[in-house]
């Protein structure tokens, strides 16, 4: 083919002060490596220049769009994967090896995948809301609870 030119084995690019490697594309830049001890190391545009896939001098990863695992493939966080989040094609599974799991924010709701269906809410400060088919039947309050049915 023209203009291709191959490298079976061994490819070494050595260079200093910038950009090493840069492969272009017919809008920019696709590809990038650099020997930079600050700012952006390695970088993936999509074919119109735009970034989306960046790691930085900080091991900071930024992906700009979706990050797609198969069945069972798995997020595993800490030195020891403690934390682990996947999908095994019919369950959903988030794994904690932690002391506790700890859930941060000023109100959680679980609710059905519709969207149209309250569980459970977690109020900041305020009730614990029990819920069946839809309809509250366990609240607390200030003084106690409230049951209803």
């Amino acid at each position: 083919m023209a203009n291709e030119f191959k490298v079976k084995k061994g490819l070494i690019v050595d260079g200093s002060g910038g950009t090493i490697l840069d492969v272009q594309g017919s809008a920019g830049q696709l590809f990038s490596v650099t020997d930079s001890l600050t700012g952006d190391l390695f970088a993936v545009s999509d074919i119109s220049g735009i970034p989306i896939l960046n790691v930085n001098s900080s091991g900071a990863v930024d992906i700009d769009g979706t990050l797609s695992l198969g069945d069972s493939d798995k997020i595993q966080l800490g030195a020891s994967q403690d934390l682990q989040i996947y999908h095994d094609g019919t369950n959903d599974y988030i794994v904690s090896n932690g002391t506790y799991n700890i859930l941060e924010a000023n109100n959680h709701i679980f609710r059905n995948l519709a969207s149209n269906e309250d569980y459970a809410k977690f109020i900041g400060n305020g009730a614990v809301e029990l819920y069946h088919n839809n309809v509250k039947k366990f609240e607390t309050t200030s003084t106690g609870v409230t049951v209803t049915g």
